[in-house]
Protein backbone atom coordinates (compact mmCIF):
# COMPACT_ATOMS: atom_id res chain seq x y z
CA UNK A 1 0.00 0.00 0.00
CA UNK A 2 1.47 3.57 -1.16
CA UNK A 3 2.15 6.20 1.28
CA UNK A 4 -0.90 8.36 0.37
CA UNK A 5 -3.44 5.36 0.89
CA UNK A 6 -1.83 4.52 3.78
CA UNK A 7 -2.98 7.98 5.11
CA UNK A 8 -6.33 8.43 3.67
CA UNK A 9 -7.41 4.87 5.27
CA UNK A 10 -6.01 6.18 8.81
CA UNK A 11 -8.28 9.62 7.98
CA UNK A 12 -11.17 7.59 7.13
CA UNK A 13 -10.92 5.08 10.32
CA UNK A 14 -10.36 7.71 12.39
CA UNK A 15 -13.92 9.91 11.21
CA UNK A 16 -15.68 7.02 11.63
CA UNK A 17 -15.16 6.26 15.22
CA UNK A 18 -15.36 9.83 16.13
CA UNK A 19 -18.44 11.75 16.77
CA UNK A 20 -19.17 15.37 15.37
CA UNK A 21 -19.57 17.41 18.74
CA UNK A 22 -21.33 20.43 19.21
CA UNK A 23 -20.27 23.55 19.99
CA UNK A 24 -20.02 23.79 23.64
CA UNK A 25 -22.60 26.28 25.50
CA UNK A 26 -21.19 26.33 28.32
CA UNK A 27 -22.64 24.55 31.67
CA UNK A 28 -25.76 25.56 33.42
CA UNK A 29 -26.12 27.07 36.48
CA UNK A 30 -26.43 25.54 39.72
CA UNK A 31 -30.28 24.82 40.74
CA UNK A 32 -31.84 24.05 44.02
CA UNK A 33 -34.25 21.53 44.39
CA UNK A 34 -35.64 18.90 47.37
CA UNK A 35 -38.83 17.88 49.23
CA UNK A 36 -41.20 20.51 50.64
CA UNK A 37 -43.39 20.82 53.66
CA UNK A 38 -45.93 23.71 54.05
CA UNK A 39 -49.17 24.39 56.05
CA UNK A 40 -52.28 26.16 55.89
CA UNK A 41 -51.23 28.27 58.90
CA UNK A 42 -48.46 29.43 60.26
CA UNK A 43 -49.87 29.57 63.70
CA UNK A 44 -52.07 27.68 65.20
CA UNK A 45 -53.15 26.49 68.68
CA UNK A 46 -51.19 22.98 70.33
CA UNK A 47 -53.87 20.14 69.57
CA UNK A 48 -55.66 21.27 66.77
CA UNK A 49 -54.84 20.40 63.33
CA UNK A 50 -52.83 21.81 60.09
CA UNK A 51 -53.13 20.62 56.67
CA UNK A 52 -50.27 19.71 55.47
CA UNK A 53 -48.70 19.36 52.00
CA UNK A 54 -45.81 17.18 51.08
CA UNK A 55 -43.97 17.44 47.68
CA UNK A 56 -40.46 16.49 45.60
CA UNK A 57 -40.03 13.34 47.99
CA UNK A 58 -38.86 10.55 46.21
CA UNK A 59 -39.65 8.06 49.23
CA UNK A 60 -42.89 6.28 49.46
CA UNK A 61 -43.61 7.18 53.58
CA UNK A 62 -42.42 9.84 55.92
CA UNK A 63 -43.06 10.84 59.70
CA UNK A 64 -44.48 13.58 60.89
CA UNK A 65 -43.75 15.22 63.45
CA UNK A 66 -43.92 18.63 65.88
CA UNK A 67 -40.51 19.32 67.30
CA UNK A 68 -39.02 22.84 69.28
CA UNK A 69 -35.62 23.83 69.27
CA UNK A 70 -36.18 23.86 65.01
CA UNK A 71 -35.16 20.30 65.44
CA UNK A 72 -31.56 20.94 65.69
CA UNK A 73 -30.88 18.01 67.65
CA UNK A 74 -33.22 15.83 65.76
CA UNK A 75 -35.36 13.39 67.11
CA UNK A 76 -34.73 14.30 70.77
CA UNK A 77 -36.36 17.92 70.14
CA UNK A 78 -39.75 15.98 68.65
CA UNK A 79 -42.65 14.93 70.27
CA UNK A 80 -42.46 11.19 69.09
CA UNK A 81 -45.39 10.02 70.61
CA UNK A 82 -47.51 12.33 68.42
CA UNK A 83 -45.51 11.32 65.87
CA UNK A 84 -47.84 10.34 62.78
CA UNK A 85 -46.74 8.18 59.52
CA UNK A 86 -47.82 8.78 56.13
CA UNK A 87 -47.84 7.01 52.76
CA UNK A 88 -46.83 8.91 50.29
CA UNK A 89 -48.33 9.22 46.57
CA UNK A 90 -46.38 7.55 43.64
CA UNK A 91 -47.73 9.75 41.23
CA UNK A 92 -45.75 12.68 41.39
CA UNK A 93 -48.52 14.57 42.81
CA UNK A 94 -48.59 16.42 46.12
CA UNK A 95 -50.00 14.53 49.34
CA UNK A 96 -52.05 16.42 51.39
CA UNK A 97 -52.84 15.49 55.10
CA UNK A 98 -54.55 17.05 58.24
CA UNK A 99 -52.24 16.45 60.94
CA UNK A 100 -53.02 17.27 64.89
CA UNK A 101 -50.72 19.26 66.31
CA UNK A 102 -49.24 18.49 69.42
CA UNK A 103 -46.69 20.49 71.47
CA UNK A 104 -43.26 18.76 72.31
CA UNK A 105 -41.51 18.92 75.32
CA UNK A 106 -38.83 21.60 74.24
CA UNK A 107 -39.15 25.26 73.53
CA UNK A 108 -40.19 26.95 70.50
CA UNK A 109 -38.59 28.26 67.82
CA UNK A 110 -40.80 24.81 66.69
CA UNK A 111 -40.74 23.51 63.26
CA UNK A 112 -42.81 20.95 61.55
CA UNK A 113 -40.90 17.95 60.34
CA UNK A 114 -41.31 15.50 57.93
CA UNK A 115 -38.69 12.77 57.15
CA UNK A 116 -37.64 9.09 55.64
CA UNK A 117 -36.11 6.63 57.43
CA UNK A 118 -32.87 7.94 58.73
CA UNK A 119 -33.16 11.36 57.64
CA UNK A 120 -32.44 10.64 53.87
CA UNK A 121 -34.96 12.82 53.30
CA UNK A 122 -36.21 15.91 55.53
CA UNK A 123 -38.30 18.82 54.98
CA UNK A 124 -39.23 21.56 57.57
CA UNK A 125 -41.84 24.45 58.06
CA UNK A 126 -41.91 26.85 60.88
CA UNK A 127 -44.81 26.98 62.62
CA UNK A 128 -45.73 29.41 65.47
CA UNK A 129 -47.74 27.35 68.87
CA UNK A 130 -49.84 29.79 69.75
CA UNK A 131 -48.95 30.22 74.30
CA UNK A 132 -45.94 28.06 74.10
CA UNK A 133 -42.43 29.13 75.49
CA UNK A 134 -39.51 30.54 73.10
CA UNK A 135 -36.41 29.93 74.13
CA UNK A 136 -32.75 30.30 72.07
CA UNK A 137 -31.59 27.46 69.89
CA UNK A 138 -29.37 25.32 71.22
CA UNK A 139 -27.04 22.01 70.86
CA UNK A 140 -25.69 20.40 67.75
CA UNK A 141 -26.63 18.83 64.96
CA UNK A 142 -27.29 15.27 65.76
CA UNK A 143 -26.14 13.65 62.14
CA UNK A 144 -23.64 14.30 59.73
CA UNK A 145 -25.74 17.33 57.54
CA UNK A 146 -23.88 17.01 53.98
CA UNK A 147 -23.84 14.72 51.39
CA UNK A 148 -22.21 14.76 48.28
CA UNK A 149 -22.29 12.91 44.80
CA UNK A 150 -20.18 13.01 41.40
CA UNK A 151 -20.90 12.32 37.88
CA UNK A 152 -18.66 12.14 35.56
CA UNK A 153 -18.33 12.55 31.34
CA UNK A 154 -16.95 13.01 28.16
CA UNK A 155 -18.05 16.28 27.14
CA UNK A 156 -19.46 16.96 24.11
CA UNK A 157 -16.76 18.92 21.60
CA UNK A 158 -16.10 19.22 17.77
CA UNK A 159 -14.76 17.22 15.32
CA UNK A 160 -11.38 18.44 15.49
CA UNK A 161 -10.85 17.89 19.46
CA UNK A 162 -12.86 14.81 19.14
CA UNK A 163 -10.16 13.17 17.02
CA UNK A 164 -7.24 15.11 19.10
CA UNK A 165 -8.97 12.62 21.99
CA UNK A 166 -9.41 9.75 19.93
CA UNK A 167 -5.16 9.75 19.98
CA UNK A 168 -5.00 10.59 23.09
CA UNK A 169 -4.34 14.16 23.59
CA UNK A 170 -6.55 16.70 25.96
CA UNK A 171 -9.52 15.80 26.76
CA UNK A 172 -12.49 17.65 28.74
CA UNK A 173 -14.86 16.15 30.71
CA UNK A 174 -18.72 17.01 32.25
CA UNK A 175 -18.71 16.40 36.28
CA UNK A 176 -21.93 16.94 37.89
CA UNK A 177 -21.71 17.75 41.33
CA UNK A 178 -24.35 17.41 43.87
CA UNK A 179 -24.54 18.72 47.71
CA UNK A 180 -27.66 17.49 50.07
CA UNK A 181 -28.70 19.03 53.68
CA UNK A 182 -30.25 16.32 54.94
CA UNK A 183 -30.23 18.27 58.19
CA UNK A 184 -33.26 20.53 59.88
CA UNK A 185 -31.19 23.51 59.52
CA UNK A 186 -30.52 26.12 57.05
CA UNK A 187 -26.56 25.28 56.55
CA UNK A 188 -24.20 28.22 55.28
CA UNK A 189 -20.87 28.93 54.33
CA UNK A 190 -20.57 25.73 52.37
CA UNK A 191 -17.47 25.42 50.41
CA UNK A 192 -17.43 22.62 47.88
CA UNK A 193 -13.34 21.27 46.10
CA UNK A 194 -12.61 19.25 43.11
CA UNK A 195 -9.98 17.76 41.56
CA UNK A 196 -8.94 14.65 38.77
CA UNK A 197 -6.28 12.12 39.86
CA UNK A 198 -4.53 9.71 38.05
CA UNK A 199 -2.35 7.28 40.17
CA UNK A 200 -1.52 9.28 43.15
CA UNK A 201 -1.28 12.43 41.54
CA UNK A 202 -3.34 15.35 40.85
CA UNK A 203 -3.76 16.48 37.32
CA UNK A 204 -6.67 18.76 37.09
CA UNK A 205 -8.29 21.17 39.41
CA UNK A 206 -12.67 21.56 39.57
CA UNK A 207 -13.57 25.21 39.99
CA UNK A 208 -16.76 24.27 42.05
CA UNK A 209 -18.94 27.69 43.20
CA UNK A 210 -20.23 27.82 46.71
CA UNK A 211 -23.39 26.79 47.11
CA UNK A 212 -24.98 29.62 49.00
CA UNK A 213 -27.32 28.82 52.09
CA UNK A 214 -29.09 25.55 51.59
CA UNK A 215 -32.18 25.06 53.21
CA UNK A 216 -33.23 21.69 55.04
CA UNK A 217 -33.83 18.63 52.77
CA UNK A 218 -32.94 20.83 49.80
CA UNK A 219 -30.19 19.56 46.82
CA UNK A 220 -27.81 21.76 45.40
CA UNK A 221 -26.61 20.40 41.87
CA UNK A 222 -23.60 21.89 39.57
CA UNK A 223 -22.39 21.14 36.45
CA UNK A 224 -18.68 21.63 35.73
CA UNK A 225 -16.25 21.61 32.61
CA UNK A 226 -12.44 20.33 33.34
CA UNK A 227 -9.96 19.12 31.00
CA UNK A 228 -7.51 16.26 31.32
CA UNK A 229 -4.01 16.73 30.13
CA UNK A 230 -2.12 14.33 27.83
CA UNK A 231 -1.64 11.11 27.57
CA UNK A 232 -5.47 10.95 28.17
CA UNK A 233 -5.25 7.22 28.57
CA UNK A 234 -6.22 5.29 31.45
CA UNK A 235 -8.02 5.16 34.30
CA UNK A 236 -9.11 8.68 35.81
CA UNK A 237 -10.87 9.45 39.28
CA UNK A 238 -12.82 12.91 39.85
CA UNK A 239 -12.96 13.70 44.00
CA UNK A 240 -15.52 16.21 45.75
CA UNK A 241 -14.64 17.28 49.31
CA UNK A 242 -17.78 19.79 51.05
CA UNK A 243 -17.05 21.24 54.12
CA UNK A 244 -18.03 23.75 56.17
CA UNK A 245 -20.77 22.27 57.99
CA UNK A 246 -19.86 19.52 60.11
CA UNK A 247 -17.47 17.06 59.39
CA UNK A 248 -16.16 17.43 55.54
CA UNK A 249 -17.82 14.38 53.27
CA UNK A 250 -16.01 13.43 49.73
CA UNK A 251 -17.41 11.49 47.15
CA UNK A 252 -15.68 9.99 44.05
CA UNK A 253 -16.77 8.90 40.72
CA UNK A 254 -14.07 6.75 38.23
CA UNK A 255 -13.63 6.69 34.39
CA UNK A 256 -11.85 5.07 31.57
CA UNK A 257 -10.52 6.95 28.69
CA UNK A 258 -9.45 4.84 25.69
CA UNK A 259 -7.41 6.61 22.90
CA UNK A 260 -9.33 4.28 19.93
CA UNK A 261 -7.90 6.39 17.30
CA UNK A 262 -4.47 5.87 18.64
CA UNK A 263 -4.81 2.29 18.93
CA UNK A 264 -6.48 1.70 15.45
CA UNK A 265 -3.58 4.22 13.88
CA UNK A 266 -1.09 1.95 15.71
CA UNK A 267 -3.25 -0.94 14.02
CA UNK A 268 -2.57 0.45 10.64
CA UNK A 269 1.10 0.97 11.26
CA UNK A 270 1.48 -2.61 12.31
CA UNK A 271 -0.41 -4.13 8.84
CA UNK A 272 1.63 -1.86 6.82
CA UNK A 273 5.18 -2.87 8.27
CA UNK A 274 3.96 -6.96 8.21
CA UNK A 275 2.96 -6.02 4.20
CA UNK A 276 5.98 -4.18 3.50
CA UNK A 277 7.86 -7.39 5.08
CA UNK A 278 5.66 -9.56 3.49
CA UNK A 279 6.09 -7.35 -0.37
CA UNK A 280 10.07 -7.81 0.18
CA UNK A 281 9.84 -11.97 0.94
CA UNK A 282 8.06 -11.94 -2.29
CA UNK A 283 10.21 -9.86 -4.38
CA UNK A 284 13.19 -11.37 -2.92
CA UNK A 285 11.89 -15.15 -3.85
CA UNK A 286 10.62 -14.22 -7.53
CA UNK A 287 13.94 -12.68 -7.44
CA UNK A 288 15.62 -15.84 -6.46
CA UNK A 289 13.32 -18.15 -8.53
CA UNK A 290 14.51 -15.83 -11.93
CA UNK A 291 17.89 -16.47 -11.13
CA UNK A 292 17.57 -20.13 -10.84
CA UNK A 293 14.85 -20.63 -14.00
CA UNK A 294 17.76 -18.75 -16.35
CA UNK A 295 19.54 -20.74 -19.41
CA UNK A 296 22.87 -21.35 -18.88
CA UNK A 297 24.71 -18.71 -21.97
CA UNK A 298 26.73 -20.76 -24.53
Amino acid sequence: MRQPARVATAVLVLASVVAIGRADAGPPDGVTDGPTITVDRPSINPGDRVLVTLDGFEGTAVTISVCGNRARRGSADCNLTASEGLGLDLDGSSTLTEFPVAAPSTTCPCVIVASTTNYNEVAVTPIELIGHPVGPVVGALSLEPLVVTVESRRAPQGIVANIRAALGGPTPYEVTVSVRNRSTATLENIAVDGSARRGAGDVASLVIPSPGPLEPGQTWTEMVRTQVPAPAVGRFVFAVTASGAGPAVSAESATSHLPIGLLILVVILLADVVAMVWRRKARRHRDVNGLVAEPALA
